[in-house]
């Protein structure tokens, strides 16, 4: 779907960059999935199909959709620390533009095509996590979406079962939350929890019991999309921690939907 092949659990190590996955504090429990999954049942019936689009990915109802490009990074030479890297500061490398469909390899591949290459080793060392983020992601949305709900204590989390569950080695098939290509088993919390993890990934669909937005990190993407109001969506872009930019749900989201960068080579598969 995306620039790259479907997620593999053995890159699992190098795409799990939470800042303490041992933390019992950050990690959801076995006895902490649900066997209840109907608070998800009108998920369901809002994606009956996968289609590649925004609206495929969260229930096109909303107001506003925003996406969250996730960071690279950098390796710090002195202190071998990650430094993150926005999409921005490749593009101003690579002479790419930053716009609604942008996508990872087209915007590498501009540099390509301009003779000065993709920044590799030279801006980032390591490419955005796919399906996932470091945990400060999830903090930073889930300081601005806690303001944007009436139930903030209320929240439930989704992991896709081809990830978590099989990472747990919990018996299949059991109580999922049933997508299209994306069953997911569900945890229940408070927004704040979107920093916890199962099975060592972060939650792919999480939202409030009031509905009032839906994040949405699909596993082969390398941006998380968020449905909510006007105020969220602004909130949202005014977080100095958080690359955001504004979309739709009918924005493609497959590896060529660059309309403005060029194109790279299509992926092994696609």
């Amino acid at each position: 779907m995306s620039e790259h092949s479907a997620s593999n659990p053995a890159d699992r190590q190098q795409m799990n960059r939470h800042v303490d996955p041992n933390s019992q504090s950050l990690v959801w429990r076995i006895d902490d999935v649900l066997d209840d999954t109907t608070g998800g049942d009108w998920i369901t019936e809002a994606l009956p199909r996968f289609e590649y689009t925004v609206g495929s990915l969260v229930p096109p109802i909303y107001t506003l959709y925003s996406r969250v490009l996730h960071p690279a990074a950098r390796i710090d030479p002195d202190t071998g620390q990650q430094v993150p890297v926005r999409w921005a500061e490749v593009a101003a490398h690579t002479g790419g533009v930053i716009h609604q469909t942008v996508e990872w390899r087209s915007l590498l591949q501009a540099g390509i095509h301009r003779g000065v290459g993709d920044g590799r080793d030279l801006v980032w060392h390591r490419k955005p996590d796919r399906g996932d983020m470091p945990e400060e992601q999830f903090a930073a949305l889930a300081e601005v979406l806690v303001e944007h709900t009436s139930t903030p204590d209320e929240c439930w989390f989704g992991f896709w079962e081809g990830r978590a569950g099989q990472a747990l080695h919990l018996p299949f098939p059991g109580p999922l939350l049933r997508l299209p290509h994306r069953d997911n088993l569900l945890v229940h919390g408070t927004v704040r929890d979107a920093v916890r993890t199962l099975g060592g990934w972060g939650p792919n669909l999480w939202w409030p019991q009031d509905r009032a937005w839906f994040v949405a990190t699909d596993i082969d993407l390398m941006s998380t999309y968020i449905g909510s109001s006007t105020d969220c969506a602004l909130a949202l872009a005014a977080h100095p921690d958080l690359e955001v930019i504004d979309t739709s749900n009918l924005r493609k989201v497959t590896w060529d939907s660059d309309e403005i960068n060029p194109l790279p080579p299509r992926p092994y598969g696609q």
